[in-house]
């Protein structure tokens, strides 16, 4: 499932760390251009700034580690939008809910229990129908598509959530090491670019994996009913 930490993260974290070596560390050709240090101060200032590059590299991935998942979704969210699962009654009983793999009146039909209950409040509205959401999940999770969509989630959201610590913990290592590490707007402005491209790809992939386990539902329902008649 989560074959994407040792190729995908990774790849990108080899990305970024060389790319913050180069912009934001004293480069090899003003190294070179400093005639008054000796070779001992340029390898010195080459291993520092490889050492600070490594060690905030590894800071981010355990960083990654410590955010729960219910941090990570908060994050991804921005702490005011509601996940799709927390939605995907109110869609479907609205109307709003547009997927090609099955018709919205079998979906409307066969959760029609679940829609008549709906809270009236936000929050507790979100809960319950994520919680009836993910007992659905419980009993197709296994199905290839469906993990194939969960595992596509999951990456975007984790790019997202290392892509965002690395540009904090950078700002956090110029107020450290203020003599080592310097502001590069070039490399910010590639962070940035990332984050919000891999957060609205993680929208997109878990409204795409919220629904694909609603796709399999509906048409698990419809297929024993065929069987059954």
């Amino acid at each position: 499932m989560k074959d994407y930490r040792d190729k995908e993260m990774k790849n990108l974290m080899l990305v970024l760390f060389f790319l913050f070596l180069i912009l934001c560390t004293p480069s090899l050709d003003y190294i070179k251009e400093a005639e008054d240090q000796s070779k001992y101060s340029i390898l010195s200032t080459i291993l520092e700034s490889a050492i600070i590059s490594s060690v905030l590299s590894n800071a981010v991935l355990l960083l990654d580690c410590l955010i729960g998942s219910r941090g990570k979704d908060k994050l991804v969210g921005l702490f005011f939008i509601p996940r799709s699962g927390e939605t995907v009654f109110t869609k479907i009983k609205t109307g709003k809910l547009k997927d090609d793999r099955f018709a919205l009146s079998d979906a409307t039909k066969l959760y029609q229990e679940i829609i008549e209950q709906l809270p009236k409040g936000r929050r507790e509205k979100h809960k319950f129908e994520n919680k009836h959401w993910y007992s659905i999940y419980l009993n197709h999770q296994k199905m290839g598509q469906v993990s194939q969509s969960q595992r596509d989630y999951l990456m975007c959201r984790d790019l997202y959530i290392e892509s965002l610590a690395f540009l904090l913990l950078y700002f956090l290592a110029i107020l450290v090491f203020p003599n080592v590490i310097a502001l590069s707007w070039r490399f910010v402005l590639v962070l940035v670019v990332l984050i919000c491209a891999f957060n609205w790809c993680t929208h997109l992939k878990m409204k795409r994996f919220v629904y694909t386990v609603i796709a399999v539902d509906v048409s698990t329902h419809k297929t024993e009913c065929v069987s059954g008649s």
